[in-house]
């Protein structure tokens, strides 16, 4: 029995010492601690632990994972996360790199935020309430916290910022989103339409073209950079951009938009042939859109094109017969053809229908 007893405290007190090896008296105890789940034990030793192993990369990060990340401390967590892999940059943890090992600690809490604040961002979106708008807002500035390296984060944040009012925060927050993933088609895209949004359509062209460069299929962009363009005053940029906009667009009805845009456009540069090509594109494709015939209609008056403009107001009243607009329309291209009995009829017609 006695010697029984011996062998088996030896073997208590082995196991203990390869518990301990290479371990203070503190982080042993602090590691017991974690494995019975005693989390206020756990903080006071590993703080102890760290007082007499300074350079113990290990309870470093076991302090950045089991207290400050539980208290979501993110910054105080990031810090001591890479003071341990600076300190000891080849160290291990579980035979695995600690370098490793942060890295995933980091994308896990990141990715637990992301995903609560994309969910909060989704519950705005469906209520248009904006406290909860500033929830999701809050969230997203705690996921930056947790990894301000992640440029994801910043990009849909921007949007959060433009949707609560707050263009200069969007503008900020694009602008880090786009420095983090300067090659990355949406934080370019996004930026660019706040940009325009908020009246800087000088700046938002540089993002657009680079958003067009990497992704010359989106015609959304193509779509954004020809307006720019056009809004800018640069015309022939802006029909060529147009032109490549449709080559690029399947959905007949936006394509039937961008042929539209693009009559207009060559009306405004004295194309009137091109124009009138490009407006009855735009009516092929979507035939059941009589505005696209109306603004057809409008842009030959505006032009002086009399004849053209009553061509367009009679397959508008044929169209719409009850609508005393397009009557009103052809009145006035008759006036201008010096056809006034004629007008005077149309004119009429109109006030009959209540025009």
């Amino acid at each position: 029995m006695n010697r029984l007893t011996k062998q088996l405290l030896c073997t208590g007190l082995i196991s203990m010492v390869l518990w301990g090896c290479g371990s203070s008296a503190e982080y042993t105890t602090a590691k017991m601690a974690i494995k019975e789940e005693n989390w206020e034990k756990a903080e006071e030793y590993l703080i102890k632990a760290l007082e007499v192993e300074p350079e113990n990369a290990e309870v470093m990060v076991q302090i950045g994972y089991h207290v400050h990340a539980k208290k979501r401390e993110w910054t105080k967590m990031n810090a001591l996360f890479d003071r341990a892999v600076n300190t000891d940059p080849a160290a291990k943890m579980n035979n695995r790199p600690i370098s490793e090992i942060v890295k995933n600690y980091r994308a896990m809490f990141w990715a637990e935020s992301y995903n609560n604040a994309v969910r909060k961002y989704n519950e705005f979106k469906g209520s248009s309430d904006k406290s909860t708008l500033q929830e999701a807002i809050d969230l997203f500035n705690q996921t930056v916290e947790i990894d301000p390296s992640e440029g994801q984060t910043y990009a849909i944040l921007a949007n959060c910022y433009y949707e609560l009012g707050d263009s200069e925060r969007a503008i900020t927050s694009g602008k880090k989103a786009s420095e983090l993933m300067p090659n990355e088609f949406q934080p370019n895209m996004t930026l660019g339409q706040i940009l325009s949004f908020s009246g800087n359509k000088e700046e938002a062209i540089g993002y657009i073209k680079k958003a067009v460069e990497i992704d010359p299929t989106s015609s959304n962009a193509i779509r954004t950079l020809a307006t720019l363009y056009y809004d800018l005053g640069e015309k022939e940029k802006s029909v060529e951009t147009f032109e490549a906009a449709i080559k690029a667009e399947t959905d007949k009805k936006l394509k039937a938009n961008l042929y539209f845009n693009l009559g207009v456009l060559n009306m405004q540069l004295d194309n009137f042939q091109a124009a009138e090509d490009s407006f009855l594109d735009a009516y092929d494709l979507n035939p059941d859109d009589t505005e696209a015939l109306v603004g057809i209609a409008q842009t030959f008056e505006n032009a002086e094109k009399w004849r053209r403009a009553s061509k367009f107001y009679r397959e508008l009243i044929v169209l719409e017969p009850e609508n005393p607009e397009h009557y009103k329309g052809m009145a006035r291209v008759l006036i201008k053809q010096g056809d006034p009995e004629g007008a005077t009829r149309y004119f009429q017609r109109a006030k009959k229908l209540g025009g």
